[in-house]
């Protein structure tokens, strides 16, 4: 009996020494491919900027490329460009937000349902979508400018950028600040109204208050957002440069890696500086959310109820004229003289053409499945294994948030431009970029989703000699499956909409839908650029509706789940 009892303990120590072993091996395997493809390829554009050619190769130190930089009055300017439409875009759009955000958590107005649905809208189709919008309504030949009021201006310019990155980011500052509303009690306005507050005073002395991280947080990312993005800017800045399309222009144009290089250590510096703040003030407000926040909300009186729903009205249906602008544009003959409808636009005047719709399908399967993957077991290793080293691995499954994708995409370049990189020049590389480049808010949502495990599930597995591996697969991931899915689709909608991140590494051999929505509005194509956009937006939708058939409920909230 002894030695049976001997033998049952050895047996299960050892299944516990193998355990940790696996669970250290699959901690180490994703640290290594976090390093290997974020930091090396940022480590390639530091060096890349700091240090010239010399006789063996990248040797010699030097500032040379920042006073080249800073000393040419053209190139320094989009630093100050940059600042310029992001603080903008930062101050426009956190309003609007907050706003929005107070009338659907704090006000009874109507269709509460429809505008939240519509407020997301901008986060199934490419960023790019915005800017061919403005350019068809307020271009040089656009519907509204040039033949409703004979205005003789356009949108291109600063003020075209800021208009359509503030179309783009709203939904992302949405969801922070909802959130926040939501979370923040409701009875500090009603204790306020009882001492004798009026509405504007409860408004700023209470409310605004209350909200303020949640209000620098949507600031941060909006911020990060824009002077981040390249579609926008590089369809309607016209000769207004940026950070973002200056780095496009040293790379491609001129053929300049080390400036482009020298641009994109500039560029990290506020992405990272905002990405820090917004961690810093995301910490801080959990500090401020109650755990007795009511849901239940007072009928609001006829002027309050009715401002705000016409306020919520004229925000989404600035969204929907995005929308309907663009897929107008694909199917009318000539805009904005001849509305006959045609298909004409759908025939693809490019060398991608419908390969490209078909390549970013399957690489966005594979990017939606394989990132879903990887972010779940990361977060159940980082909320639940613990292993050494677990904080290394958590800090760097959220550095990819402070990181542009244009200048990751970069980095690709530079780091794996060799023979022996098999995958470069291969719908691998992209597959791996996007994947990466998205790693932090699947990571977070799964790390999220475990939380709400119990605990004594997974311990009563392992005590009926269950192993990492298998309590993983047949107790985490069913409870985890909603999360997985949603993850998922957050991937393949980044994937299918992205831009930034793989700009760069698209190739003769290699097109992309989204892509080429840019190669078609530059080459003159716009309403075929329409078209291809169009068709990404109805892929983006099919698969949303997909997702929620097979989800049932549980899929409902797969929309606010893009929000990253």
């Amino acid at each position: 009996m002894k030695s049976s009892r001997s033998e049952i303990y050895t047996v299960s120590s050892l299944g516990l020494t193998v355990d940790k072993y696996i669970v250290n091996a699959v901690t180490i395997l994703i640290a290594f491919l976090l390093v290997f493809f974020m930091l090396f390829p940022l480590y390639k554009i530091l060096v890349m900027s700091f240090f010239s050619e010399g006789v063996l190769g990248l040797e010699n130190f030097t500032l040379a490329n920042y006073v080249r930089y800073f000393g040419t009055p053209r190139i320094a300017k989009s630093l100050y460009n940059s600042f310029y439409v992001s603080i903008m875009t930062m101050a426009i759009t956190t309003t609007i937000a907050f706003f929005f955000a107070y009338a659907l958590t704090r006000t009874t107005i109507p269709g509460k349902g429809f505008f939240n649905t519509v407020a997301f809208m901008p986060l199934i189709a490419p960023s790019i979508i915005q800017a061919l919008a403005l350019i068809l309504l307020f271009g040089r030949n656009g519907l509204i400018s040039a033949h409703l009021l004979k205005a003789d201006w356009s949108i291109y310019g600063a003020w075209g950028i800021i208009v359509s990155e503030v179309l783009y980011c709203f939904p992302h500052a949405l969801v922070i600040l909802y959130t926040t509303l939501s979370a923040v009690d409701a009875r500090l306005d009603e204790a306020a109204e009882s001492l004798g507050a009026n509405a504007l005073q409860v408004f700023w002395k209470v409310t605004v208050p209350a909200a303020k991280y949640g209000l620098l947080s949507a600031a941060a990312l909006t911020f990060n957002l824009t002077i981040t993005d390249f579609g926008n800017p590089v369809v309607i800045g016209g000769n207004y440069n940026v950070l973002a399309t200056e780095i496009y222009a040293q790379v491609t144009n001129l053929y300049r890696f080390d400036l482009g290089a020298t641009v994109s250590v500039i560029l990290l510096v506020p992405s990272v500086a905002a990405f820090m703040f917004n961690y810093y003030v995301t910490r801080k407000s959990f500090a401020l959310i109650s755990g007795a926040a009511r849901p239940f909300i007072r009928p609001s009186r006829p002027f309050r109820k009715w401002g705000f729903t016409l306020y919520c009205s004229l925000v989404s249906a600035s969204i929907i004229l995005v929308f309907v602008t663009v897929v107008m544009g694909s199917f009318v003959n000539v805009w904005p003289y001849d509305w006959s409808l045609t298909l004409k636009h759908f025939r693809f005047p490019s060398l991608g053409g419908y390969a490209a719709i078909w390549t970013s399908l399957w690489i966005s399967l594979l990017v939606g499945f394989l990132g879903a993957v990887f972010t779940l077991v990361a977060g159940y290793i980082v909320e639940k294994k613990k292993p050494f080293g677990v904080q290394l691995l958590y800090l760097l499954s959220v550095m990819p948030a402070a990181i542009p994708g244009l200048v990751l995409g970069l980095g690709y370049i530079l780091a794996f431009n060799r023979p022996y990189y098999l995958f470069y020049g291969t719908p691998w590389i992209i597959i791996i970029c996007v994947v990466i480049a998205n790693f932090t808010l699947g990571t977070l949502s799964s790390i999220s989703n475990i939380k709400n495990i119990d605990p004594s599930i997974e311990e009563a597995a392992t005590s009926l000699g269950s192993t990492s591996i298998s309590t993983f697969a047949r107790l985490v991931f069913p409870l985890s499956r909603v999360a997985f899915f949603q993850n998922f689709v957050y991937f393949f909608m980044r994937s299918m909409t992205t831009i930034s991140a793989v700009i760069f590494l698209v190739s003769a051999t290699v097109h992309l839908a989204a892509i080429e929505i840019i190669w078609l509005d530059n080459d003159g194509w716009t309403a075929s650029a329409d078209a291809m956009a169009t068709c990404v937006i109805a892929i983006v939708l099919v698969m949303l509706g997909l997702a929620r058939l097979l989800m049932g409920r549980g899929g409902k909230h797969l929309m606010g789940g893009g929000g990253g």
